[in-house]
């Protein structure tokens, strides 16, 4: 899949398990992983789960698990697509195209530099603690999702975001690819 990929024009690094592809994010500058739920040790869940966490790159399963529950799984938990084995590499390659050209159409930050803290009306949001606070100085607690939410509208002011773009922007993009490979074919 690397070599195919590589004849269309995308720069390839590959990881043979969790351990290694973690290592490949934090040395590269990743655009998109492909990313296998069975691979050796931790699973790709587990590692779509942690890349949800802490950045946007977005995230396509290949796997053989083809059950509607895997598929749903894998998507609740972050992935951006969904591509069960056997496959056609020219669709995983529409597919791939498809994610990164909805990801780089997302509106960019209109700063530069993430401030610690946000302030806006009568209102304080404050990214370390990831809580807003009021005029009257009680913290709110966010959840999760209010907090990446609150998080992107501060970041666009003054951009108007469709729903689709939201939902990018809070899940979750010359394309660099990182593929988590395992021995499932």
């Amino acid at each position: 899949m690397a070599a195919y990929l590589k004849k269309r024009g995308f720069r390839v690094t590959t990881a043979a398990d969790s351990l290694a592809a973690r290592d490949m994010l934090l040395r590269n500058s990743i655009d998109l992983v492909v990313l296998d739920i069975m691979m050796p040790g931790e699973n790709g869940l587990a590692l779509c789960r942690e890349l949800r966490a802490g950045t946007a790159t977005p995230v396509i399963f290949l796997t053989a698990m083809a059950e509607a529950a895997d598929r749903i799984s894998g998507l609740e938990i972050g992935a951006d697509d969904y591509v069960v084995k056997p496959f056609d590499p020219r669709e995983l390659v529409a597919r791939i195209n498809a994610v990164l050209r909805r990801t780089n159409m997302l509106p960019p930050r209109q700063s530069g530099e993430k401030s610690k803290k946000v302030r806006f009306e009568s209102w304080v949001f404050d990214l370390e603690k990831r809580e807003l606070q009021g005029a009257d100085s009680v913290s709110i607690p966010l959840s999760a999702a209010e907090f990446r939410l609150l998080e992107v509208l501060v970041h666009r002011p003054n951009v108007v975001l469709t729903r689709d773009q939201l939902l990018d922007l809070t899940a979750s993009r010359s394309p660099q690819l990182l593929i988590g490979a395992s021995t499932t074919r």
